[in-house]
């Protein structure tokens, strides 16, 4: 009897005991059970299996133009950066960039994204962010890196390129009212289809002269662009080089 008291007790201390162990936040150890089989690991994939990481967000590349005006120092400072920012990503895949023109590497980036700017009547000078498109530039460094990944394929086996070379080409005068306005015509412009290149000839604060390659007759071309927000249509009484007016959807 004398032994059983002494194990109540010994129980009694022990309920007593779990409580303060918990307010004191001491672990107190659990019955003993058969561990769980762990799930095996999936194996890493490293540098060497997943090939080589292109850097498609360039940051803090530098930005600076002079021109006659305000306008064109800021098309010339943004052209300039983005070029800066596709020879470096080029030089972190440890290749070299290709010679490409402006509009080749334009046509490249998804967005630009301004960190700071100083403007002048006849300067810009800023930092952007450069956002480059995975699959265009993947087809530029074909070749060039090695193990780099093919562009994605798209549905039905083909291969997702941003399009065929321009096969008719069209001067334009842009009309718009802002600066604003004319970022986001640009914008449209890149994201058509039918538009392979948009090259600047000419620019003022109210308008611009283009030079526009399409990979489809102008006709058919100017409907694809009405469904983006843009009227591209003849230019009535306009000089040589200007047959074609160019405004966002509800402009002037």
């Amino acid at each position: 009897m004398a032994g059983i008291r002494r194990g109540k007790g010994m129980g009694m201390r022990v309920r007593a005991a779990i409580p303060l162990a918990i307010a004191l936040g001491i672990a107190w150890p659990a019955a003993a059970q058969t561990p769980a089989a762990e799930p095996a690991a999936a194996p890493a994939i490293g540098p060497e299996a997943a090939g080589p990481v292109l850097n498609l967000v360039q940051r803090g590349i530098p930005a600076e133009a002079s021109a006659e005006n305000g306008v064109l120092a800021r098309e010339r400072a943004l052209a300039a950066g983005r070029r800066t920012a596709w020879e470096r990503l080029a030089t972190e895949a440890g290749t070299t960039a290709p010679n490409l023109s402006d509009s080749q590497i334009d046509n490249m980036v998804s967005s630009i994204v301004i960190e700071q700017e100083r403007t002048s009547p006849t300067r810009y000078a800023g930092r952007i962010t450069v956002n480059f498109n995975g699959n265009r530039v993947r087809g530029a460094l074909a070749g060039r890196v090695p193990g780099l990944a093919p562009p994605a394929a798209a549905a039905g086996g083909a291969t997702a390129t941003p399009g065929g070379p321009a096969s008719n080409w069209v001067d334009a005068v842009a009309i718009y009212h802002s600066m604003g306005e004319w970022l986001e015509m640009l914008r449209r412009l890149k994201g058509a289809g039918p538009v392979a290149s948009v090259e600047l000839r000419a620019i003022a604060v109210d308008a611009a002269r283009v030079r526009l390659g399409l990979r489809a007759p102008v006709e058919s071309v100017a409907g694809d662009l009405g469904g983006l927000g843009l009227q591209l249509a003849p230019a009535v009484g306009t000089r040589p080089g200007e047959a074609w007016r160019l405004v966002l959807a509800g402009g002037p």
